[in-house]
């Protein structure tokens, strides 16, 4: 398994600089910013809405050699990386788009991720992969009469992509400080302190015993080229129009993340209190003891302190930030603007150049992101993460010009259910698969004609575990339904359908064995 491992992410990392180069939209408005922003997350993540800032894969499965996942969506994630984990994925996407007069469909094949992640010692682990960042393609064509003139059509068009290289690091710097403490003190007995104070002592050891931190190094790159035509086809006193902007980019940015989770491992037994009062009151009814004696033999019992129960199914309530750099990336474009007429031959002849520069330089000024999570996690069975997210588009600068964009904000929610991830025997398999569902909603940041872009969308997915022994995998596909823009006013309405499929492959490697 560990050499078929290797030679898949070598394979990987050969065929997505093919893939990476290809458009993966078709959307009007990827016209605009960057174009259409890619989620920075996987496939098991998009069938549950896209949310994974409060969402960690931590598992018993460590100890198994079960499947694990990474979350490069928020850094903080990658200590609980504790097996060698590849992560390949693409997606299909079937487009409608609507406008008050036609119609137009589309659909494409796509290279989605590509991540290694590993452990690094007992508290660390780490991540590098490939993805896109954003995809520009469109081709769209408008016409306005003008008086005086007639038809003029706008003729706009756009092509390319930027992508997205990463490296990260998370640590859980004090993972230890529980089990210390609970060394020190294993009964509220063995210390002076009240048991109030003794509580709160452990519930702040908990929290930062599960205090992960992480970061990622992003490399930004890729070109994007962009063009508009004005043409008057009914007129010969005007000159058509045609304006060119190739762009090239190479930077560094970089993003962070904070998780901690508080568990709940125990719980005061009162049925069982409950149970020991019944079997009592039992016992003296058979030795025909009195009402009295009974009533005093059911007080006795109560004033006994609760013992503790441990939770089969721990409970832990899981809490994340994360946070985008806006930091200024660096960028090359080449821009002409030039007139010219059409011939009899519908060839174009070149009256005058207006705009002629190579090799110019600007900045790129990303939007400030930041995100706050939650999850509820029952055992190894269920867990439900919700995401609340906002960016700062309005400080959005694209070659050091200001556009009329507002502050986007992202809400999603999503759960994930597995029957048994351990389970063995007749029926096994079916129990071990892990049910996903979640929904998204952005109001957009683009907004036209008085209306903003928002997008929602449904999902819904499946993890099909695969993998025989120790070496642990799984085959992730979930199915995305949505919709973006509006219909109102002129615009363009799109509904979609986006297969995410994906692969996880997990297994020991590096390991130094102590006999050949």
């Amino acid at each position: 398994m560990k050499n078929k491992s290797h030679i898949l992410f070598l394979l990987f990392i050969f065929s997505a600089v093919h893939f990476l180069a290809q458009n993966i939209t078709y959307s009007p408005y990827s016209r605009y910013g960057l174009g259409e922003l890619i989620p920075s997350t996987f496939a098991h993540n998009l069938a549950m809405g896209g949310a994974n800032v409060a969402w960690r894969p931590d598992s018993t499965y460590a100890k198994h050699g079960g499947c694990h996942f990474i979350n490069s969506g928020n850094p903080a994630s990658y200590p609980f990386i504790r097996l060698t984990t590849l992560e390949v994925g693409g997606n299909f996407i079937y487009s409608d788009f609507k406008a008050n007069s036609s119609s137009l469909r589309k659909w494409g094949t796509n290279f989605g991720y590509g991540t290694l992640g590993f452990p690094v010692r007992s508290n660390g682990g780490a991540c590098l992969g490939i993805m896109p960042f954003s995809t520009v393609g469109y081709d769209v064509k408008s016409t306005y009469n003008q008086t005086g003139i007639g038809d003029v059509n706008y003729l706009y068009s756009g092509s390319g992509s930027l992508n997205k290289v990463f490296l990260g690091y998370g640590v859980l710097p004090f993972n230890k400080r529980l089990s210390k403490f609970r060394r020190k003190f294993p009964h509220i007995s063995d210390t002076t302190i009240s048991r109030s104070s003794y509580k709160l002592r452990e519930g702040f050891n908990k929290v930062f015993s599960d205090l992960s931190l992480g970061f990622n190094v992003n490399y930004i790159f890729g070109n994007v080229e962009q063009s508009t035509r004005v043409v008057y086809p009914n007129s010969i006193l005007y000159n058509n129009t045609y304006r060119i902007r190739t762009l090239t980019m190479g930077d560094f940015t970089g993003n962070f993340g904070v998780q901690t989770a508080y568990t709940i491992d125990s719980v005061l037994d009162r049925s069982g209190r409950k149970t020991r009062i019944k079997q009592e009151v039992q016992r003296l009814k058979k030795e025909g003891a009195t009402e009295a004696q009974i009533k005093a033999a059911q007080d006795s019992i109560a004033k006994i302190p609760l013992r503790k129960r441990i939770i089969n199914d721990k409970v832990k309530f899981t809490f994340g930030f994360f946070m985008t750099l806006n930091n200024p990336l660096q960028a090359n474009y080449d821009a002409a603007v030039y007139n010219y007429v059409l011939t009899g031959a519908g060839t174009e002849t070149i009256r005058d150049t207006v705009l002629h520069t190579q090799d110019q330089k600007g900045t790129i000024t990303l939007p400030l992101e930041q995100g706050f999570g939650i999850g509820f996690k029952k055992g190894e069975r269920l867990n439900i993460v919700a995401d609340f997210a906002i960016t700062n588009w309005q400080n959005f600068k694209y070659l050091d010009q200001t556009g009329s964009y507002a502050n986007n904000y992202r809400i999603a929610l999503g759960a994930n259910y597995v029957p048994e991830k351990e389970a063995a025997g007749a029926g096994a398999y079916f129990r071990k698969i892990n049910y996903r569902a979640g929904l998204s909603y952005n109001t957009g940041y683009i907004q036209l004609r008085n209306t903003y872009i928002s997008n929602y969308s449904i999902s819904a997915g499946v993890g099909l575990p695969v993998g025989i022994g120790q070496a642990s995998s799984m085959v992730n596909i979930g199915v995305q339904y949505g919709q973006m823009g509006s219909l109102s006013n002129n615009l363009v309405k799109e509904n979609y359908w986006r297969v995410n499929f994906g692969f996880t492959f997990s297994d020991r490697w590096f390991q130094k064995f102590r006999y050949d």
